[in-house]
């Protein structure tokens, strides 16, 4: 349970206002008696911790309520409430191809310990390949190409559920570019040591090339800094497990005795500093993301957890500040914008 959440109780949840610094955070539940405004810097806050469900319910009352406003004298606030519409179906359709995808990755219906099922907001109810089809449908696309595009996208995820694992040995005689994309793969089913090899491979072959920058780049910023045990790397995956499948205590309890055993294995503090965010202890956020920062300085996922604990705190600019660190480590890195626009929104002042 949120400490806020007592708090609202408390107060009346129609009482609650979206935070400024030293105010409580969100609610476990989309509170009552918002404005249209309120209810779309709220969507924004919940999206900074990760609660995806609670979101799109606020950002669905937002532009509700901003089209109960629109009229022919004032179509600017219809044109809000577009936006708004457009950000909610996004955020639907986002929801909805990570339930698909469980459904696909597993012969049990109801498995419920699937990688994408989180305390974000992955609930069972409804059928996410008809709530796909309804918005393509929605979106103007022909029924005949909506059956075709759901079956490719069951079928393409069948086939990477199913796919092989790149060789437990990093293999000799490949190109730079080949031995980038290897290491990649690697770092995608959590075997870090092997990609460690494989981008050293690209950088020694081409290191003033475009796939040698690619590596160095990759390897400083995705890599943890100093080498792990495959054991180690392990014990990270099932604790991220834990925490998207759900199990908070667990996560927490797997990330800490990793942190314990493996003290300068950065991951971990990066993956419990997302948990704090989503659990809204913001202040343990920051000292476990501090924590990793100080291991790794290039450690991207950290310097974006820390972005998003400092917003929520009030702390607009050193949450800007965040985000410009990483632009100076990756400005490649695609979650800059995203982030600075929730920031953006929760620190205007006309709410």
């Amino acid at each position: 349970m949120f400490m806020s959440e007592l708090v609202c109780r408390t107060l009346g949840l129609s009482l609650w206002n979206p935070p400024s610094k030293n105010m409580p955070l969100p609610p476990r539940e989309v509170p009552e008696g918002l404005t249209s405004k309120g209810y779309k810097r709220l969507g924004a806050l919940y999206m900074l911790m990760g609660c995806q469900k609670q979101a799109v319910e606020a950002l669905t009352r937002s532009s509700e309520m901003r089209r109960a406003l629109a009229s022919a004298e004032d179509p600017e606030k219809g044109k809000e409430a577009d936006n708004d519409g457009a950000m909610t179906e996004s955020l639907k359709f986002s929801l909805n191809l990570l339930k698909l995808w469980r459904k696909a990755a597993t012969d049990d219906a109801d498995y419920d310990a699937g990688p994408f099922q989180s305390t974000a907001g992955l609930d069972s109810d409804g059928d996410a390949e008809a709530e796909i089809r309804k918005q393509l449908i929605a979106l103007g696309v022909a029924e005949s190409e909506v059956d075709q595009y759901l079956s490719k996208l069951l079928e393409s995820m069948t086939e990477l559920k199913n796919s092989e694992p790149p060789p437990l040995d990093v293999p000799e005689g490949l190109t730079a570019a080949e031995y980038y994309e290897l290491g990649l793969k690697y770092k995608e089913i959590g075997w870090t040591e092997q990609a460690r090899d494989a981008l050293a491979f690209a950088i020694e072959i081409e290191p003033d090339g475009e796939s040698g920058k690619l590596a160095a780049s990759y390897l400083r910023t995705k890599i943890p800094r100093h080498p792990v045990p495959l054991v180690a790397e392990q014990t990270n995956i099932h604790g991220f497990n834990q925490f998207c499948s759900g199990d908070e205590n667990g996560a927490r309890e797997t990330f800490e005795a990793l942190i314990a055993e493996y003290p300068d294995f950065e991951w971990p503090y990066g993956n419990l500093g997302c948990l704090f965010i989503q659990l809204g202890d913001v202040g343990k956020a920051k000292k476990i993301l501090r924590k990793a920062i100080d291991i790794n300085p290039f450690y991207v996922n950290a310097w974006l957890h820390m972005s998003r604990a400092e917003a929520l705190d009030g702390n607009y600019e050193e949450s800007y500040k965040c985000l410009r660190q990483v632009e100076e480590i990756d400005s490649d890195e695609t979650s800059i914008v995203g982030i600075r626009k929730l920031v953006d929104e929760i620190s205007a002042e006309d709410i």
